[in-house]
């Protein structure tokens, strides 16, 4: 399939966004003897690059040794985490290795002797580091217009593989991380993001998750920015249910709600969503539920959920006669802050 529209391939991208999981990597500059008790995980990122920081606080315990893990905190913002003690390991990803915050970030860490690897596919940061003689890692740049937001399972494996060398997970996390995610194939999920995108077309997506998925209804929404450069909206039950929900008494635009879940969810907040739909739709608001398949396991179920979220803003951006790929609001932001 070939559209003109994507110019630069997205499709392909998605198509092969699980590999990523497979991918190896070389930690440059690491201790030759690391004797370091750690107690905690922090993680600097922005936008894209602070994606995989959300996936491995979700699914950490399924890769770990008897499911004991460490705290995962995600700094986004400039500076210094407010979470950070003496026995913290630290990252900073920034998939260009630009980012000013992340940069930042980086700097305190070194000027206060923490423990820190650098990620990203090239730029200041990976320099800094070879600088420094600092730990870093390269994430792999397939083409000169990949995204950040399609990096996340590179960018996971590689923090796991970091996380192995300083002895917080077992070598068996390597193969244990690529079997989790063997039956999901990004394929089985395009018609439906297909179907799904026809029914978004000229409304505003609200995407709601139970509190177990919450992760994929916000990758959704991101996807969908910037993808189709639409405003999207997410939440979880039950908490949107004592709040957010009261506010479409009164719309003020044309929504269309999606509730993601799991098909073999049985909580109670299940039956939170099937009261939902019905009070919403009672008031002439437009709710789909998609059920996603289960995969015996979070990670898998998370990943295949997010990928009809993909799809769904990709073929959302072709029906808007957009390019999916290009963020160009971002760039221009970029321009503005160092003027």
């Amino acid at each position: 399939m070939n559209n003109t529209l994507d110019k630069y391939n997205l499709r392909q991208v998605i198509l092969e966004a699980v590999d990523q999981i497979q991918h190896q990597y070389t930690i440059e500059n690491i201790p030759s003897s690391i004797d370091y008790k750690f107690d905690n995980i922090i993680i600097n990122g922005m936008g894209g690059s602070a994606l995989p920081a959300e996936l491995l606080s979700e699914t950490l315990h399924q890769y770990s040794e008897n499911g004991v893990v460490l705290p995962v905190y995600i700094h986004r913002d400039y500076g210094k985490s407010r979470y950070i003690t003496d026995s913290s390991i630290m990252f900073a990803i920034s998939y260009s290795g630009n980012t000013e915050e992340t940069l930042s970030a980086y700097e305190n860490a070194v000027a206060e002797g923490r423990v820190i690897i650098a990620m990203a596919a090239g730029g200041a940061l990976i320099e800094r580091a070879r600088e420094l003689g600092k730990p870093y890692v390269v994430i792999p740049n397939p083409n000169p217009d990949f995204q950040p937001r399609y990096a996340t399972l590179y960018i996971l494996k590689a923090i796991i593989e970091v996380l192995i060398q300083f002895g917080i997970l077992s070598a068996e996390a390597r193969e244990k991380v690529v079997n989790l995610l063997s039956q999901v194939k990004p394929s089985d999920f395009e018609s439906q993001g297909q179907v799904l995108a026809e029914l978004i077309k000229g409304k505003t997506p609200v995407i709601y998750a139970t509190c177990d998925y919450k992760l994929s209804a916000h990758l959704w929404k991101i996807k969908i920015n910037e993808n189709a450069k639409t405003p999207c909206f997410w939440n979880y039950v039950p908490e949107l249910n004592h709040n957010e929900m009261v506010g479409f008494t009164n719309p003020q635009a044309n929504f269309q709600f999606i509730l993601l879940q799991n098909e073999v969810e049985t909580s109670r907040n299940i039956k939170r969503f099937e009261k939902l739909q019905q009070l919403f739709e009672s008031r002439g608001l437009a709710v789909s539920k998609i059920l996603v398949p289960d995969f015996g396991n979070k990670l898998a179920n998370v990943v295949a959920m997010t990928l009809i979220g993909d799809w769904t803003a990709y073929y959302l951006a072709l029906a808007y006669g957009i390019d999916p790929t290009p963020v160009d609001m971002v760039e221009e932001f970029k321009l503005l802050m160092k003027d």
